[in-house]
């Protein structure tokens, strides 16, 4: 993004997110999942982790900003595809493609940039509030984002991939235990979305991942990675735990390479296995 304005509100972002870190906004919960995904980095290693992260927020927050408001020709310099070649070959199938998304450097621009090429992207997404949240729902709708409810909305999410259409699956947020399974994650178990899984075996769906990564320059590239795929004879449960488990797998790879660009503040391991609690007092 190119002028004075949009060099000004990016590096404000960057200034309100250090501000966030500074005032401790959320920084215990970030310092904890950086314990327990980078055990083996030291305090301060991960509170520069943590330190860029809440930066990196901040810049997208204002890059969505800048974005509603941004040219067809800025957005194709601002957000490029690696493997879009991929995506066109599953959606060339014709039973639609289900994307596992995480909140991962700039998720907020895939949907905008997806509809600059003529995809129409519906996601199933958790219900948001506050004012803040609406800014973001608004940008959201104006760049070209249907949203399905995360409850109760399985038989639409069916007929629009029978249709041959496109949904995300946010698959890096913490689940109750009745409506999530418990994969690895960094080593540990972390109770997932197995909607993405499920959705894709359904509908007989392609299941494929991105994840936006910022550039030296600003820019960004999207990496689209899969189709993912359940081992030979996995059918059922079974299959779903495996498909799962490896889109999860990629998110980690992704969270290992980049790890500034993960949103920290979430408590991704909050729900815990049976097994892990510690027993009732007696």
């Amino acid at each position: 993004m190119k002028g004075r304005w949009a060099r000004f509100l990016l590096a404000l972002g960057q200034a309100l997110g250090s501000a966030a870190w500074a005032v401790g906004l959320r920084r215990r919960v970030a310092l904890e999942g950086l314990r327990r995904a980078f055990p083996e980095h030291t305090e301060q290693q991960r509170e520069v982790t943590g330190r860029a992260a809440y930066r990196q927020l901040g810049r997208s927050l204002a890059e969505v900003a800048l974005a509603r408001s941004a040219r067809d020709e800025d957005l194709e310099d601002l957000v490029r595809f690696d493997g879009w070649d991929v995506y066109e070959s599953a959606r060339a199938q014709g039973h639609g493609v289900v994307v596992a998304v995480a909140h991962f450097g700039n998720w907020e621009l895939l949907a905008r940039a997806c509809a600059r090429r003529g995809v129409p992207l519906t996601a199933i997404t958790r219900a948001l509030r506050g004012r803040l949240n609406q800014q973001i729902l608004a940008a959201r709708h104006e760049g070209g984002l249907r949203e399905l409810p995360d409850k109760g909305s399985t038989g639409a999410a069916l007929r629009l991939l029978r249709r041959g259409e496109t949904l995300a699956v946010v698959v890096d947020q913490n689940m109750r235990p009745s409506r999530g399974i418990f994969v690895d994650f960094f080593g540990e178990p972390a109770c997932t979305t197995p909607a993405a899984a499920v959705l894709a075996l359904r509908a007989g769906a392609p299941l494929l991942a991105a994840f936006p990564v910022r550039g030296p320059d600003g820019t960004h590239l999207v990496r689209v990675e899969g189709p993912f795929a359940a081992p030979p004879g996995a059918r059922g449960r079974s299959a779903v735990q495996a498909l799962t488990q490896e889109v999860t797998r990629a998110v980690e790879r992704a969270v290992r390479e980049h790890p500034d660009h993960w949103f920290w503040v979430h408590r991704r391991w909050k729900t815990r296995p049976k097994e892990a609690l510690p027993p009732p007092a007696r």
